[in-house]
């Protein structure tokens, strides 16, 4: 166990915080005496957050900007969720900046996500951050990064999935999601049907809104994506299939900012492109794709690409969950030969044997055994053309940080 690993387990698990609001961070903010310099940007969404942060990160690079980044969860260290410049943050900066809210707060309780706000908070503050592209974790009305002041404030998207913790139904999870649209600045909605509850909170606010198809819009062909707005146009080579409509929003984003952007930038920040992750083939023989997909909707993503990439293979998938057991399994059950369901290392995740019911006995591989002996014994059977290891972050991020392939 590392120094920081330590003291993270000491301090951050160890704290009894039941208060989930603003309140505390906002005294603890204070106290730090945090005054951002650069542009600040708030994205929420139930998928592609991390796309969209990615581009953006890439187009602030691009234009030479010092850009910090924070995103959630991690897949191997917890240094993955602030970002400097693309690059994780060391230990050293990272402890210094926890102990310095430890000794800031004093009595004043924290959570664990409210202490890895503020640590974010205090160094990108610290080193002077021109471009701040902060992803907010659930929903986003009591998200700790909620008491940034953004510039702008991006929902990608808004679908179902956390209703036990946002509320029934679109209107609800958007409501809460909403909460993160500010007074009189810009906001960029990344789908095409604004929920009427988002609708309600923009008219409120009296933002500056701008909706995909509406306000801007994205073409995709096989080879080039179109961008294009009333004053901007882009023609840039698709050559790693992105997401378009992420694509759109960042390139919306730098330019309500004020931050000019050339065709050229673009498609280098599109070429420069990497999330670990999504829909992402690791090898090409034995064919391995990893996806942490973890709602209904991010699922279909992966069955586009699979239906792409894995077609007429014989495919083997190792699957593993905390929620949505059926939704993440029925819509493969036609693409997949084999299924196995190991025991992951993460207790948070579900008991294999709740899997099983969902598939035909038929195809069950294994269930169970660790992750390790899992892959080994797809491996070694020459009859699988492809793997899919899919389902949750934990999942994969224990299969990369075993090193397997």
């Amino acid at each position: 166990m590392t120094k920081l690993e330590a003291w993270i387990s000491k301090f951050l698990f160890s704290e009894d915080s039941s208060e989930k609001g603003l309140r505390n961070p906002q005294k603890v903010y204070d106290l730090l005496n945090i005054k951002p310099k650069g542009k600040i940007i708030l994205i929420s969404g139930t998928n592609g957050k991390g796309t969209t942060g990615e581009i953006l990160t890439q187009l602030g690079l691009q234009k030479g900007l010092k850009v910090g980044t924070f995103s959630s969860p991690h897949l191997i260290r917890i240094n993955e969720r602030i970002k400097i410049n693309g690059e994780p943050i060391s230990d050293d900066l990272f402890l210094y900046s926890l102990e310095s809210i430890k000794e800031a707060k004093g009595d004043i309780p924290l959570n664990f996500f409210q202490y890895l706000a503020l640590a974010m908070m205090k160094i990108f503050n610290d080193e002077k951050i021109d471009l701040w592209i902060v992803e907010i974790g659930i929903g986003g009305r009591l998200d700790p990064t909620n008491i940034l002041n953004a510039d702008l404030s991006i929902i990608t998207n808004v679908q179902l999935d956390h209703e036990e913790i946002l509320g029934k139904g679109i209107e609800n999870i958007a409501k809460e999601k909403a909460g993160i649209i500010k007074e009189n600045q810009h906001f960029i909605f990344g789908d095409s049907h604004m929920p009427n509850s988002l609708e309600h909170e923009t008219s409120i606010k009296n933002s500056n809104s701008l909706i995909l198809k509406k306000d801007f819009e994205v073409k995709k062909t096989k080879k080039s994506i179109m961008y294009f707005d009333k004053k901007n146009k882009f023609k840039i080579d698709d050559t790693k299939s992105i997401d378009s409509s992420s694509i759109a929003v960042a390139i919306r984003s730098f330019i309500s900012l004020g931050i000019k952007i050339s065709e050229n930038q673009i498609q280098k920040a599109l070429n420069s492109f990497s999330i670990k992750g999504r829909c992402e083939v690791i090898s090409d023989d034995p064919f391995i794709l990893i996806d942490v997909c973890h709602n209904p909707s991010a699922l279909e993503k992966l069955k586009k690409e699979l239906h792409k990439s894995v077609k007429g293979k014989k495919t083997a998938a190792i699957f593993a969950s905390s929620k949505d057991i059926y939704d993440l399994i029925s819509p493969l059950k036609e693409m997949i030969d084999c299924w196995h369901f190991p025991k992951c290392k993460e207790k948070r995740l579900l008991d294999p044997e709740l899997f099983l019911s969902s598939v035909d006995s038929r195809n069950i591989g294994s269930h169970g055994e660790s992750l390790e002996v899992t892959f080994e014994k797809i491996k070694n059977k020459s009859e699988y053309d492809a793997i899919v290891i899919y389902g949750s972050f934990y999942l994969v991020g224990e299969f990369l940080e075993s090193n397997l392939v």
